[in-house]
């Protein structure tokens, strides 16, 4: 049996690793099918496809917690992610569709960096509830891309959780990773 102190350790690599994942600028993609990553956002020829951290508030950075409790049936531990409900999208994302709850998005235009002062094609600035409407319009028409920052934290850890404490480990932790993203699908 695993001792809880490695376990313990194993559990703040694992958060930096994700926190390093979470703070790793990205651009805004379509959604994509599981194995296929979406593409680059559509957007107008005079601005860019947005690049930014997937979170705004900081409220999944902060609320990210990862431990490890023992199987009340097996009595081996279990890895447990705790996140708040918008690390689920930002993981996976959201298939295209429905129009998202504008309450969310409202909330997310407020918080994010670099979306103030957004202005049209004549230089005057898009009101706020604009905005929403066209970002919540956007991820109807095309989804939203997941990052996958779980199992790209996890991949960046490998090899160091294989050198400190060996392949049981490793193999141990490459399970309970695999069992913990088939929980979120």
């Amino acid at each position: 049996m695993i001792e809880q102190g490695i376990l313990n350790d194993i559990s703040a690599i694992l958060k930096g690793a994700l926190r390093r994942q979470l703070d790793i600028p990205r651009p805004s993609t379509t959604y994509g099918s599981p194995g296929k990553p979406g593409l680059p956002k559509p957007v107008s020829g005079r601005y860019p496809t947005p690049i930014s951290k997937p979170y705004a508030s900081g409220n999944l950075y902060k609320n990210l917690n990862v431990k490890f409790q023992e199987d009340s049936q097996t009595g081996i531990p279990e890895l447990i992610l705790e996140m708040p409900l918008e690390g689920y999208f930002v993981n996976e994302g959201r298939r295209p569709g429905r129009y998202p709850p504008t309450g969310p998005i409202d909330k997310w235009v407020r918080q994010k960096q670099g979306i103030k002062g957004i202005r049209d094609a004549k230089g005057r600035f898009i009101p706020r509830k604009t905005l929403v409407f066209l970002i919540r319009r956007s991820i109807g028409k095309y989804g939203y891309g997941g990052n996958d920052f779980i199992m790209k934290a996890y991949n960046s850890i490998q090899k160091e959780l294989a050198d400190k404490y060996g392949e049981y480990i490793a193999g141990f932790m490459q399970f309970q990773i695999e069992k913990l993203t088939d929980k979120l699908k």
